[in-house]
C-alpha cells in the first residue's frame, strides 16, 4: 500500500510551518515600523513645535518693539492730539520713529499711524487723507471691529499708489495704549519673511512643512514654488498657533521614513536559514514517529477484510474511516429499529387495551415490553388489583404549538408520560402513560384498594400531576377521571368515562381536574330555557337597557352552575351571537359592516376553541361592547334630531311653567337628564338654561311693551317666582332693568342677544 496519509500528514506540516516563519518576520518588521513611526512621529513634532515657537516668538518681538516705542515716546500723543494737526515738526519726529523700527525689523513690512481727528494716516512716505489711502479698506474694517485686536490672515497690501501689491499679516492697536480712542497703529508683517524663516528651518529633502492661515490660505510653501507641487506622505504632526492662527502640518518626505529598514544583516540571513531546516528535519522526524500507529491500525483491518466489498480506497485514513463508519451505522440502525419497534408496539397495545380489545396473553405482552416491571414475576396479572384510566389534556394547544418546533415537543411529551408514571408510583400505585392523540395523553392506573380509597387517590394523583406540570414547565393542563374496574378487560369503561369527564371541563374544571363522580345524573337540562333566557337577554340590548351586561354574565354563570357539557355551553353561546345578529342586520351601514367583519369571525372562533367560561367572556365581551356602541350610535343618528324637535316645542308652549327643569324634561321624554343636556348643546347649540331664559325674556318684553301690568304679574306670567329674580335675570341679560326697559319705551326684540350670550345697553 503506497503511504498516501504519510506524505499528507508531512506535507500538512509544512503550511503551518512557512506561516509561523512568515508571521515572525513581518512581525518584527511591524514592530521596527511601529518604533520608527513613534519615534518619528515625536521627533517631528518636537521640531514642528520649534518652528512654531519661532514663527510666535518672531512676529511677538516685532509687535512689543512697536508697541513699546509707541508707549515710552511722547511724540505719538501730540501727533495724535487735535491741537497739534497742522505742526509739522510732530509728522517729521514721528516718520523717524517709523522708519528706525522698519530698519531695525526685516520682517517689518509697514507700520503706519491712523488720526481720527482729520482721519489722516501718516506712513514712512508722509502723511495722507484716509480717503485714497491704498490699505483704506482694512483701517474701515478696524474701525467697525475694535476688539480684533489679534493678527489677521494674509492680505495684500500696497502702501503708496505705485507699489506693488505684498502678502502682509496685520495687527492693530488703538492710540493711545491700552485702549484710546484718538487713532490707532497698523503693523503689518511680511509674509515672504516669513516663508524664508521657515525655509531655514526645514530640509525639504527629508521633511515638509505645510502653513496654512485661519482662512485656509497657504502660507507656506508658497504656491508657485517646486516644492508646494512634490506629493508627500500623510503628516505626522498638526499644530494651531493661538496667536497667529495658523495650522502647522509636517512629516516625512514620500520614501525617506523607512529606508534604513532595507539594510539587514547577512549573519542573520544566514541564521534564519539554519534554523528553517532544523525546523524542517524535525518536522521529518516528527511525522515519522506519529505515522506509527496508523500502520498498527491498518494491519489489523487489512487482517479482517472488513472492506473487501467497498469500493477501491485512496489512502489509509479512508480505510479506517469506512471500517468505522460501517460499524456504527449498523448499530446506530440496530438500536433505533429496536426503539421505534418498541415505541409502537407499546402504543399498540395501549390503544387496543383503552378500546376494549387487550391481547388473550396480556401479562406476557407486558412483560415482554417491560410494563408495570413491579409486577414482573407474578403469575398473571393480580386478581386483587384495581384498575382505572386518567385524561390529560393540553389546555390551549395553539399557544404550545408556536412555542418551539416539532422535535422540541415530541421532547416535552416524551417527559410527561415519564413524569405520570413517576407520580403514579410515589402514591403507590402502577403508571403507564401514552399520548392519543396530538393534545391529549392517556394514564392506565392499576394499584390496590377499595373504591373511597381511590376515589381520594385518583384526585390527589390528578391534581398533583396539573400542580408539578404547571409550575415546573408552565403547562396548563386539565385532566379527568374515569371509573374504577376489577378486571383488565373492562378497563375500556374506566377510558369512556375519563373522556366523558373532559366534556365537562369549563363547568367542572375550575381547578384543572374533572372527576367522573361529579357529573350530573339525569342528563342535561333542556335546552329551551336557555334559548328563551337568550331572547329575553337581546331584547334588553335591543332596548339599550344597560342591565344587559349584568344580565349576561349571570347567563354565563347559569350555564356554569347548570353543569352543561362544553360543547353545549360553545353552541348556545354562538346561537347567541346569530340571533342578535339577525336582530340588528340591516339597521345601518356601520352595524352590517362590522356584523361581517373580520373581527366577528375571529370572535367565533375564539368561542369555538373557548376551553373555560372566562375565556368566553373574555372573548365576547369586547365585541359586544363595540356592537352596542355602533347601535347606539346609528339609534342616535336618526332619533335625537325628532327628539330635539319635540323638546323645543314642549319649551316654547310651557316655559312660563316655574318648575320647568332639565329632569322635568328627562322624566317627560324618558331621557336622562345628562342626555337632555347633551341633545341641546349637540343640535341646537345652545343650552337649555340659556333657551329657557330666552324664550322668558322675549315674552316679558312684549308684555312690558303691550300691557301695563306690573312688573310682578309680568314675572309670574314669564315663569319667575318673584319680580327680585326676574329682575336680576332682565337686567343681566337685557341689560336695563324691567321699569327702565317700560320708561325708554323699547320695542321688544331691539336688545335679545343670541343665548348664552351677555350684552349691554
Amino acid at each position: 500500500m503506497s503511504k498516501n496519509w504519510y506524505r499528507r500528514l508531512l506535507l500538512s506540516y509544512f503550511p503551518i510551518f512557512l506561516l509561523t516563519i512568515s508571521m515572525l518576520i513581518f512581525l518584527s518588521f511591524i514592530v521596527i515600523n511601529e518604533i520608527s513611526k513613534k519615534e518619528t512621529a515625536r521627533a517631528d513634532r518636537i521640531s514642528t513645535s520649534y518652528m512654531m515657537d519661532t514663527m510666535e516668538r518672531t512676529v511677538q518681538e516685532i509687535e512689543m518693539d512697536v508697541l513699546r516705542d509707541v508707549e515710552t515716546s511722547t511724540i505719538y500723543d501730540e501727533f495724535l492730539a487735535e491741537r497739534n494737526t497742522g505742526n509739522t515738526g510732530v509728522t517729521y519726529q514721528v516718520v523717524e520713529h517709523l522708519r528706525q523700527l522698519m530698519d531695525n525689523n526685516d520682517l517689518l513690512e509697514s507700520v503706519y499711524v491712523y488720526r481720527d481727528s482729520d482721519h489722516s494716516v501718516l506712513t514712512v512716505q508722509g502723511l495722507q487723507p484716509l480717503q485714497g489711502f491704498r490699505d483704506e479698506a482694512f483701517i474701515d474694517r478696524a474701525l467697525k471691529e475694535p476688539e480684533q485686536q489679534g493678527w489677521s490672515t494674509s492680505r495684500s497690501f500696497a502702501e503708496m499708489g505705485g507699489d506693488d501689491q505684498r502678502q502682509v499679516i496685520s495687527m492693530h492697536k488703538r492710540l493711545p495704549l491700552p485702549f484710546g480712542d484718538q487713532g490707532m497703529i497698523v503693523i503689518n508683517v511680511s509674509v515672504y519673511g516669513m516663508q524664508q524663516l521657515a525655509a531655514s528651518m526645514v530640509n525639504s529633502q527629508v521633511s515638509f512643512l505645510t502653513i496654512t492661515d485661519a482662512a485656509g490660505k497657504q502660507i507656506y510653501p508658497p504656491a508657485l514654488t517646486e516644492e508646494a507641487a512634490v506629493e508627500h506622505d500623510q503628516p505626522l504632526t498638526e499644530l494651531r498657533s493661538q496667536r497667529l492662527g495658523w495650522t502647522l502640518e509636517s512629516g516625512l518626505r514620500a520614501g525617506q521614513l523607512f529606508a534604513w529598514v532595507s539594510v539587514i544583516s547577512y549573519i542573520w540571513v544566514l541564521i534564519g536559514l539554519l534554523v528553517v531546516l532544523a525546523s524542517i528535519a524535525y518536522i521529518i522526524y516528527i511525522t515519522r514517529k506519529n505515522y506509527k500507529p496508523i500502520q498498527v491500525m491498518m494491519q489489523r483491518i487489512e487482517s479482517l477484510q472488513l472492506s473487501a466489498h467497498d469500493s477501491p480506497r485512496k489512502d489509509e485514513m479512508a480505510l479506517i474511516d469506512q471500517a468505522l463508519e460501517s460499524l456504527i451505522d449498523q448499530t446506530v440502525d440496530y438500536e433505533r429499529q429496536h426503539h421505534e419497534n418498541l415505541l409502537i408496539h407499546r402504543r399498540r397495545l395501549f390503544m387496543n387495551w383503552i378500546e376494549g380489545e387487550p391481547p388473550e396473553e396480556l401479562p406476557q405482552e407486558l412483560e415482554r415490553l417491560r410494563i408495570f416491571p413491579e409486577l414482573a414475576g407474578r403469575t398473571g396479572i393480580d386478581e386483587r388489583l384495581t384498575y382505572t384510566c386518567i385524561v390529560a389534556e393540553i389546555q390551549d394547544y395553539r399557544a404550545f404549538r408556536e412555542k418551539g418546533n416539532t422535535q422540541e415537543h415530541n421532547t416535552l411529551k416524551l417527559a410527561l408520560t415519564n413524569v405520570f408514571q413517576e407520580l403514579a408510583q410515589q402514591d403507590g400505585v402502577y403508571g403507564w402513560s401514552e399520548w392519543i392523540s396530538a393534545r391529549r395523553a392517556g394514564i392506565i392506573i392499576a394499584g390496590e384498594g377499595d373504591e373511597r380509597q381511590w376515589t381520594r387517590l385518583l384526585f390527589s394523583l390528578a391534581a398533583g400531576s396539573r400542580e408539578w406540570v404547571e409550575h415546573n414547565l408552565h403547562l396548563p393542563m386539565i385532566f379527568g377521571t374515569g371509573v374504577t374496574v376489577k378486571q383488565a378487560s373492562q378497563l375500556h369503561r374506566a377510558y369512556d368515562t375519563a373522556v366523558e369527564s373532559m366534556k365537562y371541563s369549563m363547568t367542572l374544571g375550575r381547578d384543572g381536574v374533572v372527576m367522573y363522580s361529579d357529573l350530573p345524573e339525569g342528563g342535561e337540562p333542556d335546552s329551551y330555557r336557555y334559548l328563551q333566557l337568550i331572547s329575553d337577554w337581546i331584547k334588553e340590548f335591543r332596548l339599550r337597557q344597560p342591565e344587559w351586561r349584568d344580565h349576561l354574565q349571570q347567563l354565563l354563570l347559569q350555564l356554569e352552575d347548570d353543569v352543561l357539557r362544553d360543547d353545549s355551553i360553545r353552541s348556545l353561546v354562538l346561537s347567541l351571537l346569530q340571533m342578535l345578529n339577525r336582530e340588528l342586520e340591516g339597521m345601518s351601514a356601520s352595524l352590517d359592516q362590522l356584523l361581517a367583519s373580520e373581527h366577528a369571525e375571529v370572535v367565533m372562533e375564539q368561542i369555538a376553541h373557548a376551553e373555560t367560561v372566562d375565556e368566553l367572556q373574555t372573548a365576547l365581551m369586547p365585541y359586544l361592547e363595540q356592537l352596542y356602541r355602533t347601535y347606539e350610535e346609528a339609534g342616535d343618528s336618526t332619533n335625537q334630531r325628532a327628539l330635539i324637535g319635540d323638546m323645543k316645542a314642549y319649551m316654547e308652549e310651557h316655559f312660563a311653567n316655574p318648575d320647568l327643569s332639565l329632569n322635568h324634561l328627562s322624566e317627560r321624554f324618558n331621557v336622562t337628564p345628562k342626555y337632555v343636556s347633551h341633545l341641546f348643546k349637540a343640535e341646537l347649540d345652545v343650552k337649555f338654561i340659556d333657551l329657557l331664559v330666552q324664550l322668558r325674556l322675549q315674552r316679558a318684553e312684549e308684555l312690558l311693551h303691550s300691557t301695563d301690568d306690573t312688573i310682578q304679574n309680568i314675572a309670574i306670567q314669564v315663569g319667575y317666582a318673584n319680580s327680585i329674580t326676574f329682575g336680576r335675570v332682565f337686567k343681566r341679560i337685557i341689560g336695563v332693568t324691567p321699569g327702565d326697559y317700560r320708561k325708554l319705551k323699547m320695542k321688544p326684540g331691539s336688545l335679545i342677544s343670541p343665548p348664552g350670550e351677555q350684552r349691554n345697553k
